[in-house]
């Protein structure tokens, strides 16, 4: 039986239940915030104790203060003052968060590694610079669009991310901060190799790690890490290409600029005021290029600058009291090396001082060891000649000039002076294909035999046509060129071919005269063909003389290494040296081009 209710019973009913259910509401709720303080007490006191944990172990690996790293790019050092420290540890993808902290006196800025920007967290007193921070709180400031105010200091600039893996590109804003007193050297950890080819660079920003003490090995100041062409002020700029370094040190970069600091391993850079230990050349060699062309240097000398990024021996060797007319004895000698990668001549200076001094060896920087010394009396034209007599050393003093802002000295040969090396490691033998660049002064060169530099015999006598292949350069009395010359040349033995392969006697007009402040000459070989190619050591494009057949019917080379005279010690002639080298292997005309323009980047006369 159905009984309808009353109309007011109807609705008062939803009332009720609406009231109880907001009441239930309310307790659970209630109930929820209290639950959810607990457990954020409870993540707080983990967060700290994380925290406390972190600088002790910070402090253990001797980050904190001094020199320091921990297997990553990103360096950590305190030198009085509280810097800003971002408190949140936490990173996107789940991963913990390696924090490393840099306080120097009053500036500093925290960074969260481990492949992942830190995002919130908060700065406490002093003026920061660079760490990894986007939209934190601040305590006495403000936060805005990234920008953090604390305790009246200001911290400007993106968040930055350090890469855990070599090779991993990393990125930078542009930072800005206080002032960094000069203190212990940042190193650079697993995050920015240089060994081997490959790997990505960062693209970093523009970083100011504030003004550090001239002079000093390594200053406090941030690290910039893995830029292209970046500027880090004070701080160490770690396995980038380029940038400039002032008063840090440069670490693992390839050029560069490091300015009252110590540079350290790496290609390139260029220190001023600092002391330069170990490491190597300012520049990329000639040899560097021969060997990304799968033709390496088998032989390679200079007085003047670093031919190889892997050389890191003496250029040159002096005698001191052995008299003008030196045959390879008696004084003493000293060696000369390279400071920013290029020879030390106040080294020279003060060793020689006002007294007479000789070259008494050129070092091989291709890292076979076949040095040149004094060549002995050859066979040509005895007993009347002076090729018939051991050669003199040549004037250490003899030829001063200016490269890349260097004042260095020349090989200054005259007539009876040469070198040779006849017991020689790796050089090409037989029909082995070769190469050979050379610089000298154009305008001061010989008319006679033979001034060259190259493959030769190894018992200081002549042979058949295509026993030696040397570039000569002068005018002689064989073939010519364009103009009046000098030229470069080919001396195959029996003639000297300006090109072509019919008789030494042609002539090619081709072939430039080469009466210039620096000239550059190249000889290319293979077992049938040969090319003659020169430039100007200063400006220009390279220009090819000749390629095509050579004029003999087989090579014999010996693998001998002559400079200043003939194989068989002709040495009538005279000229000015400043650095060649030999190959192993023919050079491509692409890679005899790029040494042309690695010759012209050395700066000659500048």
């Amino acid at each position: 039986m159905f009984v309808k209710a009353p109309d007011d019973a109807v609705h008062a009913a939803p009332r009720v239940v609406q009231r109880q259910a907001l009441r239930l509401v309310r307790h659970v709720a209630a109930g929820t915030l209290l639950f959810m303080a607990l457990v954020s007490c409870q993540m707080l006191a983990g967060l700290e104790d994380r925290r406390t944990a972190g600088d002790a172990a910070a402090e253990q690996d001797g980050i904190a203060g001094g020199v320091g790293f921990s297997g990553r790019s990103g360096a950590s050092a305190e030198e009085g003052g509280t810097a800003g420290r971002s408190a949140n540890d936490e990173q996107a993808g789940g991963a913990p968060v390696r924090q490393t902290r840099v306080d120097h006196g009053g500036m500093a800025g925290e960074t969260n590694e481990a492949g992942a920007a830190a995002t919130g967290g908060k700065a406490e007193g002093g003026a920061g610079a660079g760490g990894a921070s986007a939209g934190g709180g601040a305590e006495d400031g403000t936060d805005g669009g990234g920008a953090e105010t604390a305790n009246g200091g200001t911290e400007a600039g993106g968040a930055s991310t350090s890469a855990e893996a070599a090779g991993t590109p990393a990125t930078g804003g542009a930072a800005a901060g206080g002032t960094a007193a000069a203190g212990g050297v940042i190193q650079a950890g697993a995050g920015g190799s240089l060994s081997g080819p490959g790997g990505a660079v960062g693209s970093g920003g523009n970083q100011t790690g504030g003004t550090a003490a001239a002079g000093a090995t390594g200053a406090a100041g941030g690290a910039a890490t893995g830029g292209l062409g970046g500027t880090s002020t004070g701080g160490a700029p770690t396995g980038g290409l380029g940038g400039t370094s002032a008063g840090g040190a440069a670490t693992g970069g390839l050029g560069g600029t490091s300015t009252g600091g110590a540079p350290t391993g790496g290609l390139g850079g260029t220190s001023t005021g600092g002391t330069a230990s170990g490491g190597a050349p300012a520049v990329i060699g000639p040899c560097d290029i021969y060997a990304e062309g799968s033709t390496p240097c088998v032989a390679a000398y200079s007085m003047v600058r670093v031919l190889s990024s892997a050389y890191s021996g003496p250029l040159y060797q002096v005698r001191k009291g052995g008299g003008s007319e030196n045959t390879g004895s008696g004084g003493t000698t000293q060696d000369i090396g390279a400071v920013e990668g290029f020879a030390d001549a106040a080294a020279q200076d003060a060793f020689c001082g006002t007294d007479t001094c000789t070259v008494s060896k050129l070092y091989d920087q291709s890292g076979k060891g076949n040095d040149l010394t004094v060549a002995k009396k050859g066979c040509y034209n005895c007993p009347n000649s002076n090729a018939c007599q051991d050669d003199y050393e040549s004037d250490a003093k003899g030829r001063s000039l200016t490269v890349g802002g260097h004042s260095v000295y020349a090989l200054y040969m005259n007539p009876r002076e040469g070198y040779r090396n006849n017991q020689t490691i790796g050089m090409p033998t037989g029909e082995q294909s070769q190469g050979i660049y050379e610089v000298a002064d154009g305008r001061r060169v010989g008319a006679h035999c033979c001034w060259d530099f190259g493959n030769a015999s190894t018992d200081n006598c002549y042979g058949a046509t295509g026993g030696m292949i040397a570039l000569f350069f002068g005018t002689a009395y064989w073939g010519t060129g364009a103009g009046s010359g000098p030229w470069f040349m080919a001396d195959f033995e029996a003639g000297i071919w300006a090109g072509g392969s019919g008789d030494s006697g042609a002539s090619n007009p081709n072939n430039p005269s080469m009466k210039v402040d620096y000239a550059f000459g190249a000889l290319t070989t293979n077992a049938t063909d040969y090319a003659i190619r020169a430039g100007n050591a200063q400006s220009g494009d390279l220009t090819t003389a000749y390629d095509g057949s050579a004029p003999v019917g087989q090579w014999t080379l010996q693998g001998g290494i002559i400079l200043g005279i003939g194989e068989d010690n002709s040495n009538d002639s005279w000229g000015t040296f400043f650095e060649g080298a030999i190959t192993w292997g023919r050079p491509t005309l692409a890679t005899d081009e790029a040494i042309l323009k690695n010759v012209q980047a050395a700066g000659y006369g500048k």
